[in-house]
């Protein structure tokens, strides 16, 4: 909704992201319009669900129900993300609240308000971590998906995507879904020790 005299709020840059910044997040939890609580970004990188392939922002912010579809706003003014859900046993704020990142949410926008699906960029791949070093290991690959065309092999360890760099299996994550299907990226592997550059098409996440 846009508010004569107020422009809309920017989105930030979700790679530029630092652990420990301050957010504030806006919403009506349990009912109570036009709230605004205030902490930090406790995680840039959270996967809370290991059977979904898609990283959050962890915030310390308290978020309750009602909270989701509220934005989580930097102390610059921009979006860094949409608030979406808790983790908590008591069905409270427990100080570990998750959020969409910005750039996922753009991508998502932009499909949406053209009438199109939301479709989210897939790499067909498991992954998990190196037993040395930083990265993220291929577990296995799925047949026929972009990895697997592209000739990356359980085993072979992904450090970079375009230009981003891959320090664990969290940050291929949330970088792969920063992208479009069927875009070309390039992925830096190390495979026997030996790093390797490769371009790929990237595929559409099945459902």
């Amino acid at each position: 909704i846009e508010v004569e005299g107020l422009p809309p709020l920017p989105f930030a840059n979700y790679d530029a992201l630092r652990q420990g910044e301050l957010v504030f997040a806006f919403g009506s939890p349990e009912g109570l319009r036009n709230s605004l609580t205030m902490g930090i970004v406790s995680s840039v990188a959270r996967q809370p669900d290991p059977d979904r392939p898609m990283v959050f922002i962890q915030t310390d912010a308290p978020i309750n129900h009602g909270n989701s579809g509220g934005p989580l706003i930097s102390a610059s003014g921009q979006v860094i993300g949409v608030n979406a859900q808790i983790q908590s046993d008591s069905g409270g704020s427990d100080g570990v609240g998750f959020a969409i990142p910005s750039n996922t949410i753009q991508i998502v926008v932009s499909q949406l308000v053209t009438g199109k699906s939301a479709k989210h960029a897939y790499l067909g791949v498991s992954i998990g971590s190196p037993i040395n070093g930083s990265g993220a290991q291929i577990d296995s690959t799925v047949t026929g998906g972009p990895a697997d065309k592209a000739g990356l092999a359980p085993g072979d360890i992904i450090t970079q995507i375009g230009t981003t760099a891959i320090t664990s299996p969290n940050d291929l994550t949330g970088v792969v879904d920063s992208f479009h299907p069927e875009q070309q990226v390039k992925v830096t592997y190390k495979r026997g020790g030996t790093s390797h550059t490769v371009t790929l098409t990237l595929g559409t996440r099945p459902s």
